[in-house]
Order: C-alpha cells, then structure tokens, then sequence
C-alpha cells in the first residue's frame, strides 16, 4: 500500500470573507476538479493523495482550510474536456476548471500545447501554454469525500503547523500567520508517511461545505499558478 501524501499551498483567488473566486478549485454539485493552477505541484500529484488549500492573508481573521481533496482521478486536459460529451458536470467545468479544449484540425497529443486551443472566455486567455506542456498535462478530480469550504472551513492550528513543517523545503519557519513561509506564492509543502496520515486523521470538517462554485471564475490579480 502506498505511503499517504499531501500536497499543501496557498489558494490565491480568494475573496472577502474566504469567498472562493477562482477557476481551482472548482466545484459544481459537490465534485471538485483542480484545473490550470499549480503548474509545478500538478504532475507530481497522483490517484490517492490529497492536495490541501489554505486561505491566503487579508480575507479574514484567521488562515483557514479552504479545499481538503482527494485525489481519485488524474487525467489529460483534452480528456477531461472530452469527458464533457457524456458527463454533465464535466461539461459545465468547461471555461471554468477546464480552459483548453483538443483542436478539430489534428490529433491531440497529451503534453504538447500545438495540438490544443484556449477555449474563449475562459481562464488565462495569455499563457495557457505554460499550464499544459509536458508533464502539466494533468487534470484532477476528487473522490466523494474531497470538500471545499469557504467561511466554513477549519481553522489552521498551531498542531496543523507542525506537521506542515515536516514538508516546507529550506530553513522556513511556519506560523498560524504565515502557514507555508512569508512569501508561499508559486510554492507548496510535500507531507508524507507517518506525518501525513496525521494530518489526515486530524482535518475536521468543515461547518459547511461548498456545494457549487459561482458559474464564471477568474484568477485574482496575483495568482499562485506557478
């Protein structure tokens, strides 16, 4: 059996009272579907880890958790739009959580950016590219028990502190203030055995999930798609 892993980062489009406004995640009918963001975390994430969002500073009084996912499928972004042909929720992912479709004109080849097109109206309309090339070809959905939270979601502790440590590269030192380090945007913790099935015993649930995101979604301003 596979050591558990989880992926923690900063979700950066957050809104006022942790409203999430962003294209990752997104949810729709309770499923949840991580997108274009974390271009450098995405390929690393495979089928049974678990991908942790924290609320960034200035939206609230405390950090909270925002998305607490488990991953149960990974696939390309042109199957995940293709998937849209018979499933209604992934249909409806697209221009949100999916922003790139297959071209009509030629084979698409997972990985290589020529063989698709953004699809108009949808999230990062002037570097697309970069979310899918090689290995960033990597759409994920999580299982039943994956959710999202806005001001409902848990509060970071002190206790989620130190076992976020464990995972944070370098001489950092997380506080409840800055959970990942001062400066987290573009980077995310990697938490493993022991350490990670703590976390994962640990994570309450959140007062009130997410059950839909809003239908059209942007990025904020400074995003942490990197």
């Amino acid at each position: 059996m596979a050591l558990p892993r989880v992926f923690a980062y900063i979700i950066a489009s957050v809104g006022p009272k942790y409203n999430l406004r962003g294209s990752v995640p997104w949810v729709k009918e309770g499923m949840i579907f991580f997108g274009p963001c974390k271009r450098n975390m995405r390929p690393s994430v495979e089928k049974g880890d678990y991908i942790m969002g924290i609320s960034p500073a200035g939206v609230g009084k405390q950090r909270r958790v925002l998305l607490w996912m488990r991953v149960d499928e990974k696939m390309t972004f042109g199957d995940a739009y293709e998937r849209g042909r018979t499933d209604r929720l992934f249909r409806l992912a697209r221009r949100n959580a999916i922003h790139v479709r297959p071209r009509n004109d030629i084979e698409c080849v997972p990985g290589n950016p020529s063989t698709y097109e953004h699809i108009p109206g949808a999230t990062h309309f002037n570097d697309w590219q970069k979310d899918i090339k090689g290995k960033r070809d990597a759409f994920l959905v999580g299982n039943k028990s994956s959710w999202a939270a806005e001001g409902g979601g848990p509060t970071v502790t002190q206790e989620l502190i130190e076992m976020l440590r464990v995972g944070i590269k370098g001489n950092a030192q997380p506080t409840i203030r800055n959970p990942l380090t001062g400066n987290a945007r573009g980077r995310h913790a990697l938490v493993t055995g022991q350490v990670a099935q703590q976390m994962i015993g640990w994570m309450p649930k959140p007062s009130k999930r997410l059950f839909s995101s809003r239908s059209r979604t942007a990025c904020h301003r400074i995003c942490s798609c990197e």
